[in-house]
């Protein structure tokens, strides 16, 4: 007789390494024997098959059987690194190394320019016509200077020439009160920041930021001579255009000094401790929990704090229940229920659950019987006080008037008999009270 085998496969793991060319995974193969006729038992091994994963050099590395051979800039055990040219002694360019992925570029300050052979060499702006100026130029290395020949002046645009200086020879320049320039041949009062120039153009006076609506959105502006404060509040600060109030995320800015945990909140930040810890009374610190301080304690007897934990102990006599909290006297102790794999513990609750809807159902039946009798004794009972013309048919739920029938006729009355209808008054009745009656 032959053997019969059979056998299962399990997953891949995830893989070692996420890159590089040692990256490898593993998976258990399971074959089992059947047992046959001849009487051989059956059997099980397992044994583990390796494969290679992840076996990936970026940025166009090689993968060789012990490294990756990166390419020329990149560096690293996946060649996942860029290589700064430009940290090592500026990259051998003259002037300014740019860094780029894989490589490097030189360029030169303004005013400079590379030439044909790599090297930066000065522009002369005088003689390209950059300049613009209006009657003379002197160009120096990296830049230029436009001038004017006496008694001309050069205006405050740094190119063109005024006949001459009207700061000094109108009157009306002395009228200024902060500065004074050349413009467009003749003069002009200028003002410092923060300030503006009145109706008149002379004098300078406080510009009101505040007055603006579009600076300090959010916050409290203060306006003062010259400038203006912008008061966000705690945890709020301005942006980068320095006119709007956001919310200051503490967290990514390492502000918080949270020893553990920070959550960033709007106008704020919260520290957060993890399981077994408590926050410190600066706010800031964790520190381990006493579990066994709490009321009530989470031990019946014996609680010992631990680190990030707490144990409970028993009494010689007593042991620790399934709840690893309980004691109870050994042998005593009410083991927890076992559940075996494919969740029969589902299937309890569930038989549990139908057990529950049944008994309701039958309450529900039971409660409408009991109702519906009672209604009908009360019915009969309406009858018989009425006096002998009046009965109840308990298969047609009516109250009837019989047509010289007389009490002896109540039981030949049938529901396929032709009966009267009568409105019967209703009346409060009891037994006890017919009985007195009688008597």
């Amino acid at each position: 007789y032959g053997r019969m085998c059979t056998g299962s496969v399990g997953e891949w793991s995830s893989c070692t390494e996420v890159c590089g060319v040692t990256g490898t995974k593993e998976r258990t193969r399971t074959i089992q024997i059947l047992p046959t006729a001849d009487g051989i038992q059956c059997s099980t091994f397992d044994f583990k098959e390796v494969d290679a994963c992840n076996r990936i050099c970026y940025y166009g590395g090689s993968v060789t059987d012990t490294k990756c051979d990166c390419r020329i800039g990149y560096a690293g055990s996946c060649c996942e690194l860029d290589i700064d040219e430009c940290a090592n002694a500026n990259g051998g360019c003259q002037q300014k190394c740019e860094n780029t992925l894989g490589s490097f570029k030189c360029r030169c300050w303004d005013g400079f320019q590379i030439n044909q052979f790599g090297v930066c060499e000065d522009i002369n702006e005088c003689t390209s016509g950059e300049a613009g100026c209006a009657k003379l130029c002197m160009n120096f290395a990296g830049g230029y200077s436009c001038g004017c020949t006496p008694p001309s002046i050069l205006e405050m645009d740094g190119k063109s020439c005024a006949e001459e200086n009207y700061c000094l020879t109108n009157p009306d320049a002395f009228n200024c009160s902060h500065h004074c320039v050349i413009h467009k041949n003749s003069f002009q009062c200028e003002c410092p920041g923060g300030y503006v120039l009145d109706k008149n153009a002379y004098q300078c006076i406080d510009l009101d930021e505040c007055a603006n609506n579009n600076f300090c959105m959010g916050g409290s502006c203060m306006n003062s001579n010259g400038t203006a404060f912008c008061e966000c509040g705690i945890g709020r600060g301005l942006d980068s255009d320095g006119v709007k109030c956001i919310d200051v995320d503490e967290c990514q800015a390492g502000l918080s000094q949270c020893s553990h945990t920070c959550e960033n909140v709007n106008a704020g930040h919260v520290c957060l401790c993890p399981a077994g810890m408590v926050i410190g009374r600066d706010h800031k610190t964790c520190e381990d929990e006493n579990e066994c301080v709490r009321d009530p304690s989470p031990c019946s007897h014996t609680c010992t704090n631990l680190h990030l934990s707490f144990s409970c102990m028993c009494p010689e006599d007593m042991e620790l229940e399934s709840d690893q909290s309980t004691c109870c006297e050994i042998g005593k102790c009410i083991a927890p229920l076992k559940t075996e794999k494919g969740g029969s513990s589902n299937w309890i609750i569930a038989l549990s659950s139908v057990a529950v809807v049944i008994v309701l159902v039958l309450v529900v039946i039971v409660w409408r019987t009991l109702r519906r009798t009672i209604r009908s004794n009360e019915k009969v009972i309406r009858a018989i006080q009425q006096g002998p013309d009046v009965y109840y048919n308990k298969n047609t739920d009516m109250e009837l008037e019989t047509r010289g029938l007389g009490l002896a006729g109540t039981s030949r009355a049938e529901p396929y008999q032709t009966f009267q209808r009568r409105n019967v008054p209703s009346q409060s009745f009891s037994v006890d009270d017919e009985q007195e009656k009688d008597i």
